[in-house]
């Protein structure tokens, strides 16, 4: 309330105390005088009441706006840390995966350029700052593929990357660029004791970690930049904030279909994917009218309304789709007679520089869907495609990451980690879990005399012979070198022991045969058993492997189970 008001509301006071508490001299001229009065100040009351409620209602609702953007600006900074804190996990899981031995951190530029800033490390020892002209530092950001360095080829830069100093000689640095708008802006450096454990396999999942992470950036970016613009790009913002790098696909729909709804008026919504074969698609999400899709069913790209956004490879909108495709159907051949849609907007999915999904809105009236419809949705699949992109990236790294680069199998740490998963399960379920450990008989030989391409090969096929000998539910992983291991689900070591008989067979009757080189090996097997032996993993493990060194002493090529007695049962097929 002003100033002004206020001296009016006083007047007023004034007045009525003077007609109706003062006393008044006698005549009815005078009574009529007052109550005329009354009558106008009750009449100037209710203006001067509904004045204040105009003037201070907007006043409240723009003190509201500005509350809740300040709000929502609070909102959006607490996500972008909670989703660069995430980032960040993401980059140490996988390094981890890679393998867990190795150190790793992050480093950003800071305001000045001058300057590393480290962000996040999986251990201590790294410094907390590194200047840009440091050797390592200068050449990371301009190469485009990781880089190696060991420590007695960059001495001098070494010192500037590590709080403590290191005399052993060996110890070696990978590191991999962080790029923004084509910029580097940032570095993952990884350090490990000895060089002879990074392998080429590791320089391209880093150079990849550094590409996501580019690509992460920008999504962090998009998520800020469109958080503070209206209210449809909140909601996409929410969107790209909500999804978790770790969620299922499905989930995306739902977010698709729950934002449709809320912004445009359809009849139905669609959603499919491309398959494989480059030449269908299926519908994976519908929304309002139905019956006219089977969501088993896989369509034509080439015969139908709904593919052209595949075909197109851009935003394809009719008004009157009988009219002007009447001799192609929505979804396939002469549909167009059974359902009376019309107008359809149709915008496609690009992941990866390919369109994968498109995104279709119908009308079942002849009307135009207008300029700003198509932005909204373009943007829209712009953020489906994103998410997509960035969610099987990492998936592919993680992946990558989590299997022996030479066999394809599970790698040390992520057969470690399944197994430890397959207990909890036998645990909750009561059922039992052999574990099997084979390491080849005498390989040694085999890379001294034929060199490590010939070994490599070996140990490849190895692999591929164990894989064929065992069920799908099984679980084949490297151990290390020439050792490998299974985890067989849900029996016992009497059935399995006939399939390791068919591995050692397997691998015995073999011929490795590569360029000109013609040897026979053979292999040792030991086994355990959950929880008849143990509970406990370590000690399963060591039980298998105490009985697969038992089966080496009575000569290899042989299967032999753990016993608590000192004879160990062992199983042998010819000798060789």
């Amino acid at each position: 309330m002003n100033v002004n008001r206020l001296a009016t509301a006083a007047i007023l006071a004034f007045v009525c105390f003077i007609l109706f508490v003062y006393p008044d001299p006698q005549g009815d001229l005078y009574t009529i005088l007052r109550y005329i009065v009354f009558g106008l100040l009750i009449v100037i009351l209710y203006q001067f009441s509904t004045s204040d409620n105009d003037i201070y209602e907007p006043e409240k609702e723009k003190k509201e706006e500005k509350s809740s953007s300040i709000n929502r600006g609070l909102d959006i900074r607490e996500n972008m840390h909670d989703q660069y804190e995430q980032l960040l996990q993401m980059v140490f899981s996988v390094v981890m995966a890679i393998n867990d031995k190795y150190k790793a951190s992050f480093y950003m530029l800071d305001g000045s350029g001058s300057q590393m800033k480290i962000q996040s490390a999986t251990k201590e020892g790294f410094k907390r700052s590194i200047p840009t002209d440091n050797e390592v530092i200068q050449t990371v950001l301009l190469q485009e593929k990781a880089v190696l360095f060991q420590q007695t080829d960059v001495r001098e830069s070494w010192d500037g990357l590590f709080e403590e100093e290191s005399w052993r000689g060996s110890e070696c640095v990978l590191g991999a660029r962080v790029l923004y708008k084509n910029a580097p802006i940032g570095c993952i450096l990884v350090q490990t004791d000895h060089f002879s454990t990074i392998q080429e396999r590791d320089r391209n999942l880093l150079t990849s970690l550094g590409r996501f992470v580019s690509l992460s950036m920008v999504k962090l970016d998009n998520i800020e930049k469109l958080s503070l613009d209206n209210y449809f790009h909140y909601q996409i913002a929410n969107l790209l904030n909500s999804m978790d790098i770790q969620s299922e696909v499905n989930g995306l729909y739902e977010k698709v279909r729950d934002l449709c709804r809320t912004f445009f008026n359809y009849d139905k919504l669609t959603v499919s994917v491309k398959q494989s074969d480059g030449e269908h698609y299926k519908v994976v999400l519908e929304d309002g009218y139905s019956g006219d899709v089977d969501p088993e069913k896989i369509y034509s790209i080439k015969r139908s309304i709904h593919g052209r956004g595949f075909r197109a490879h851009e935003t394809f909108e009719s008004s009157d789709m009988n009219e002007e495709f009447y001799e192609s159907g929505r979804f396939e051949e002469g549909d167009l007679e059974n359902h009376d849609f019309k107008s359809i907007l149709t915008v496609p999915v690009i992941v990866h520089d390919s369109v994968q999904y498109s995104i279709t809105i119908e009308k079942q009236t002849s009307t135009r869907f207008s300029d700003s419809d198509k932005n909204v949705l373009e943007l829209l699949a712009l953020t489906f495609g994103s998410i997509v992109s960035w969610q099987q990236q990492y998936w592919k790294m993680h992946e990558n990451a989590m299997h022996d680069g030479l066999t394809g199998l599970l790698n040390h740490k992520a057969f470690i980690n399944r197994f430890m998963e397959e207990i909890n399960r036998a645990n909750r379920y009561q059922h039992s879990i052999v574990f099997a450990i084979l390491d080849l008989d005498k390989f040694k030989r085999i890379n001294d005399s034929y060199g490590h391409l010939y070994g490599d090969y070996v140990i490849r096929e190895v692999a591929n012979i164990i894989k064929e000998k065992v069920r799908n539910i099984d679980v084949v992983g490297r151990y290390g070198g020439e050792e490998y291991s299974i985890l067989l689900i849900n029996t016992n070591i009497e059935k399995i022991v006939p399939v390791a008989q068919r591995i050692i067979e397997g691998i015995a009757d073999f011929p490795f045969a590569m360029n000109n080189i013609d040897v026979r090996m053979t292999i040792s097997c030991g086994l355990s058993e959950f929880p008849r032996h143990t509970d406990n993993l370590k000690e399963l493990i060591a039980k298998a492997d105490e009985a697969m060194y038992s089966a080496k002493a009575n000569g290899g090529n042989l299967v032999a189970e753990f016993s608590e007695n000192e004879s160990i049962t062992n199983e042998s097929n010819s000798n060789i």
